[in-house]
């Protein structure tokens, strides 16, 4: 199924993902596993070794079907790291069978050759990584683990020789030196890969207590995209979330409720970022009021609230008119309920 961009050349982005699909159809992100097999310092999902995995059965026999019912054409499996996952592979498969889209985002520690292999037999399969810096004192040690640098560029190549590889995922971060980016980006071109998307470090999950250690300062940051940018010209796609945004550019639309985002125990949300941001100490809200329900328990799932249309079409109205939203996620941390 085709994807549209969610920001133009002409927009700043401002949504923390970069494709959305044309309505009325979703797409969906499924966090299959809660647990890690690493500790980053910047997930928005403080996710360990301890968690729960979705049970294959359910997956199989309510959440696609449930999905379909809500026009879901496009999943994106996150976790956690969904590829430790016990029947990772058996959910891929559950997705494909439903002649749904399938992308995956992972750290590239947990991806073996067969496991790789059989994602290509499969068909319709896409990989997105992580890749926070290009040395294993950067990338290595902001995802808890040094080896992980070298296991993760292994990874990368070995999905780009099978023709899986979609993307790379960056978080910016001090430290990596400016440079890093540049190689960073190089690496994505000699990889085959379609695009960089790079999304600074935010004040959600562990970045609220790392953030103030790791973030790039404003000025870091326009030189990271002084130094990117210019690979646009060489057909690799840079997309620069919450960047500075120098020329005063307006903000992209909001994509709620038409990306929405299903956790390991089944709630479903129209933007995952509200649920995170209102779980941050500052946030006056309660990040119920972002949930619509379970897949698992609601047969009518599919239907969703007056309210939450009404949220959805208040918010993107004032996108328009390049109005704060009060329950964007920099809202949602700071600004008392109405």
């Amino acid at each position: 199924m085709n994807t549209k961009p969610i920001s133009t050349g002409e927009q700043a982005a401002s949504c923390y993902f970069r494709t959305s699909v044309e309505k009325p159809h979703r797409k969906a992100l499924i966090q299959i596993d809660e647990r890690c097999n690493l500790r980053c310092v910047h997930r928005f999902v403080s996710a360990t070794r301890r968690g729960s995995s979705m049970p294959l059965a359910e997956v199989e026999n309510i959440l696609v079907p449930r999905l379909s019912e809500c026009r879901v054409r496009r999943v994106t499996l996150t976790g956690g790291e969904p590829t430790i996952h016990p029947d990772f592979l058996a959910v891929v498969r559950s997705f494909r069978r439903a002649e749904m889209d399938v992308g995956v985002c992972t750290n590239g520690t947990d991806l073996d050759d067969d496991c790789i292999a059989q994602m290509g037999e499969v068909g319709g399969v896409h990989v997105n990584v992580s890749l926070d810096g290009f040395r294993p004192e950067s990338h290595g040690t902001f995802r808890g683990n040094r080896e992980s640098f070298f296991q993760t560029v292994d990874t990368v190549r070995r999905l780009s020789r099978t023709g899986l590889l979609q993307g790379l995922l960056c978080t910016p971060n001090n430290l990596a030196e400016e440079e890093e980016y540049r190689k960073l980006c190089e690496f994505a071109v000699d990889q085959g890969a379609s695009y960089v998307l790079m999304n600074p470090l935010g004040s959600m999950g562990r970045g609220v207590k790392s953030r103030s250690r790791f973030a790039q300062s404003e000025e870091h940051m326009q030189r990271i995209y002084e130094l990117t940018a210019p690979f646009e010209a060489s057909g690799l796609e840079v997309i620069h979330i919450r960047f500075p945004n120098t020329q005063g550019a307006p903000l992209a639309g909001c994509e709620a409720g038409t990306i929405i985002y299903v956790f390991t125990p089944g709630e479903v949300t129209v933007c995952p970022y509200l649920v995170f941001a209102a779980r941050t100490p500052q946030s006056k809200h309660d990040p119920g009021e972002f949930i619509v329900d379970s897949i698992f328990t609601d047969r009518d799932i599919a239907a969703v609230s007056i309210r939450t249309r009404s949220m959805i079409a208040t918010r993107q109205e004032r996108t328009r008119r390049a109005e704060p939203a009060p329950w964007s996620p920099a809202a949602v941390r700071a600004v008392p309920p109405p």
